[in-house]
């Protein structure tokens, strides 16, 4: 049984495996050669022993990448390695999985290449995109597919979560997975800043709307439901006689507030008697309203008092 290995083993393997990839247009860092030297390293721990290492000697050297704000305290983390290490529990999330080892390896090969084709085909449509976030590769604990934040100094990161990937999208989705999310970096690219509201309720539904409706211009004939994902019956669902209407009102009810962030925007929590992820569908219909009037770039370039007001009437329509 192989002991932990101390943090200066897996400070040089960061240097030997993390280094930063610069083949795009974005500065990527890929950490699954890393990963999976650790994982090949701690095989014959148990999984606390692997947890516990996790935090110890792998995630301590990517602070960055495995934040508390996401995370939690270093409790949560290691809870959350453990739980990903533990064989007797399948990784799986939704109904979707479980996941192995073989079919995370395959994703992990294959992700960069995607990910620089997708940089290549974005910068076509948005010729003035300069990537000045730092883009990193790594395994999510089952947190994130894709999830973007602001660091101290105000700095964008955007972090990938290949084992999330790899159990939520099938090969044909990456381009316009990758492009929602590249449109996110552009988006606060275009505007100067990261808008203060990101988290509430209307610039939420806008941002991640025009993000959905921006994939799939670039990526057609993709489906409202190819590019929305998740549930895989989000827009059955919303179609139903009423749903829309009853969605508004409760988005109208939380505009202003961040406190519902959750119900609208995340997988596994919804709002009362609606389906989860209602936000995006939402947000989709109304940058599809826009979007009749505007070019891309110019939804893009709508600032947050632009946007607002626009929100508003757009909810308060389907209220009706």
């Amino acid at each position: 049984m192989f002991a932990s290995r101390p943090a200066a083993f897996f400070f040089l393997a960061a240097l030997i495996f993390a280094a930063p990839a610069q083949a795009g247009i974005c500065k990527t860092t890929d950490l699954m050669p890393e990963f999976f030297a650790f994982e090949t390293k701690t095989a014959d721990l148990t999984p606390e022993q692997r947890g516990d290492a996790f935090v110890k000697d792998f995630a301590s050297q990517h602070e960055d990448f495995y934040t508390t704000e996401e995370f939690g305290d270093v409790d949560k983390l290691r809870k959350s390695a453990t739980r990903f290490f533990d064989p007797a529990r399948p990784i799986v999330f939704g109904g979707f999985g479980p996941l192995t080892d073989e079919h995370l390896r395959a994703v992990a090969a294959n992700v960069m290449p995607s990910f620089e084709k997708a940089e290549a085909d974005f910068a076509k449509t948005f010729p003035d995109f300069a990537c000045d976030a730092d883009v990193a590769f790594g395994v999510s604990l089952l947190h994130f597919d894709g999830h973007g934040y602001n660091d101290k100094s105000g700095r964008e990161k955007m972090r990938f979560g290949i084992d999330m990937i790899a159990l939520l999208h099938q090969p044909q989705d990456m381009p316009a997975f990758f492009a929602h999310e590249l449109f996110h970096i552009y988006h606060a690219q275009a505007l100067g800043v990261h808008p203060e509201d990101d988290d509430r309720t209307w610039w939420a539904m806008w941002e991640e709307g025009l993000a959905t409706y921006v994939s799939r211009q670039m990526n057609q004939p993709q489906t409202e439901q190819q590019v929305l994902w998740i549930p895989s019956d989000l827009v059955a669902q919303m179609e139903k006689p009423g749903v829309m209407k009853e969605t508004a009102k409760q988005m109208l009810a939380d505009f202003d507030t961040t406190e519902h962030y959750r119900y609208w925007f995340t997988a596994g929590h919804s709002a009362p008697n609606l389906p989860s992820r209602a936000g995006y569908f939402m947000g989709l219909r109304m940058a599809e309203e826009l979007g009749r009037t505007r070019s891309l770039q110019q939804l893009a370039h709508l600032t947050p008092d632009d946007v607002k007001p626009m929100a508003k009437v757009f909810l308060e329509e389907q209220a009706r």
